[in-house]
């Protein structure tokens, strides 16, 4: 069985939690969870409440911990490809020694945290996490649901 260690910040952002077992976790419960925090880090840098570098180190954090709860790969593909935007951001910002993002690099942050969100979205719990589409609600409780899905699809017979 795993192990998970949770630990509070100083940060007004949320808790971290981190899976300290080699073996990859699918638990629905744990990728919501640690979803609700990643949706809570991204409106505490959008309330002002967290600087670019501590919000893009909480993104890396927490997709790292999705990808080691065994969140569906695609999501995480994502997810990683949006935190390297965040991080591109974060770098130039300091490699330059501003203290605030251009209009251009303002407005690329704002997109890339509405992807995040829209992605996170996926992830909710009315989203299952399975890439198998659930049958029709009518057909969801008969044995050849599967079946009857598959015919209604194809050409009428």
């Amino acid at each position: 069985m795993a192990s998970f260690v949770s630990h509070t910040t100083t940060s007004t952002a949320t808790t971290s939690t981190a899976c300290t077992s080699t073996t990859a976790v699918n638990s629905p419960a744990l990728v919501r969870f640690v979803t609700a925090g990643l949706v809570a880090t991204i409106d505490s840098y959008r309330s002002g409440g967290l600087p670019l570098h501590r919000f893009a180190w909480e993104l890396v954090s927490r997709v790292d911990t999705l990808a080691a709860l065994d969140a569906p790969a695609r999501v995480v593909t994502r997810l990683r490809w949006l935190q390297r935007t965040v991080e591109l951001l974060n770098t130039e910002l300091g490699a330059g020694g501003r203290r605030e993002l251009s209009g251009d690099e303002e407005n690329s942050l704002t997109v890339t945290l509405g992807s995040l969100r829209t992605v996170l979205a996926t992830l909710s719990p009315h989203s299952p996490l399975s890439t198998r589409p659930a049958p029709p609600p009518h057909l969801s409780g008969h044995p050849a649901a599967g079946a009857a899905v598959g015919r209604l699809s194809g050409p009428p017979l």
